[in-house]
């Protein structure tokens, strides 16, 4: 054949990229770009008002934000084929940093839900850009430990944003929250660029990863199941923050300080999950997804049972982030082996879309329930299966 082939591996190196400045980078970049799509939650009530709709439609913007999240996720894989990684996360977050500066103006509800759809969709462009970012950029031990603070840094944005927001709203309205975050974007667009390292097209392969095309490879039935899963967990975890927000416990019902405390009281256990990175590293990707998973069902089985209760509520949020925060580096790794390096950028750019529709349908799920205990016990129901599946597939592969 005459024509080159164009696979989807770094041209430079492998290992030769900054590890601290990297991961520093792509994590404080993955909180402020992810925490966009939770901010919205505590803004709900502010939100309807601008925009003359209830407090329901208004959640319209979270999930807005999702979808449009999951379809960035998947076109950043052929963008980043033509023009490298770099480029398409730096200039998705130079985008979102103009979206972003727009949305506050804007008084009601079709717009609104449009600009936080853009804003989604150059949010998707970055996060799954990143997390391939590393997974090529570092040999498998330093990637996994890479993963693991990325991940859960990016897990942590649905405590964070909604803290920062409910904060800065309290502090000096709700639109700041928007209009703070831009300066931020566009000083972090400019140190990643400087920062992540340039890659270009790479036009010759082997003639092995040349028969099959990257998407065909990343659907395979071996990659599939996995995409499955992060749809069930990332749904299950806006679909628990967004029922806390609608009808969590009475002593959390007014907001203000106590539910401030009951969203920050998972923050420690993405920090737990970062300090035994490295001894997990050492666990074979899949069997750590089965023990997450199964922790994340437990969590929100405990949540069904006494979630009436905010400190009851507060231990299973805690127990369901430490389970989660596990859980996304697992699937990561798995999905970049099963996929190969010919498919890694399409499969991690595929899981980053399963993983945003979860997301996006989790806020609509909340809805569908009248009690938070009915809520959980559905997620903890959903986990269990998907559990169950993964220990599954695990014994068999």
């Amino acid at each position: 054949m005459s024509k080159s082939s164009v696979v989807e591996v770094p041209s430079a190196t492998s290992g030769n990229a900054p590890f601290a400045a990297t991961v520093a980078t792509v994590s404080v970049m993955g909180v402020l770009v992810v925490g966009q799509m939770y901010v919205t939650i505590p803004l709900m009530p502010q939100l309807a008002d601008a925009w003359n709709v209830s407090t329901g439609s208004a959640a319209a913007s979270t999930t807005a934000f999702a979808f449009a999240h999951a379809v960035g996720s998947l076109v950043s894989g052929p963008l980043s084929t033509r023009f490298g990684r770099r480029t398409v996360m730096v200039t998705s977050v130079l985008a979102m940093a103009v979206v972003t500066a727009v949305l506050p103006l804007v008084g009601s509800l079709v717009p609104g839900v449009g600009l936080r759809a853009l804003q989604g969709l150059f949010a998707g462009s970055f996060i799954p850009m990143a997390y391939a970012y590393l997974n090529a950029r570092f040999e498998p031990r330093r990637a996994s430990l890479a993963l693991t603070v990325v991940s859960a840094c990016m897990g942590a944005t649905v405590v964070i944003g909604q803290v920062e927001a409910q904060l800065v709203a309290s502090l000096a309205g709700w639109v700041w929250v928007f209009w703070g975050t831009v300066p931020l974007l566009l000083a972090g667009a400019a140190v990643s660029w400087r920062v992540l390292l340039p890659e270009g097209r790479q036009e010759t392969g082997p003639a092995g990863e040349r028969s099959r095309s990257p998407l065909r490879t990343a659907l395979s039935p071996r990659v599939i199941p996995l995409y499955l899963v992060i749809l069930v967990g990332a749904g299950s975890l806006t679909a628990a923050y967004t029922g806390v927000q609608l009808y969590g416990p009475d002593d959390v019902a007014g907001g203000g300080a106590p539910l401030l405390a009951l969203r920050a009281s998972a923050l420690p256990a993405l920090l737990g999950a970062v300090l035994i990175a490295p001894a997990l590293a050492r666990v074979p990707a899949s069997r750590r997804a089965v023990a997450a998973l199964a922790v994340t069902a437990a969590a929100m089985l405990a949540a069904a049972l006494g979630g009436d209760d905010a400190v009851t509520l507060g231990a299973a949020l805690f127990a369901f982030m430490a389970g989660f925060s596990t859980l996304g580096p697992a699937l990561i790794q798995s999905v970049g082996a099963r996929a190969g390096a010919a498919a890694q950028t399409t499969a991690i750019a595929l899981y980053g879309f399963t993983l945003n529709v979860g997301a996006g349908a989790g806020a609509q799920i909340a809805a569908f329930f009248d009690r938070f205990g009915d809520l959980a016990l559905f997620l903890a129901l959903a986990l269990a299966v998907a559990t169950l599946g993964v220990a599954r597939r695990s014994r068999t592969t």
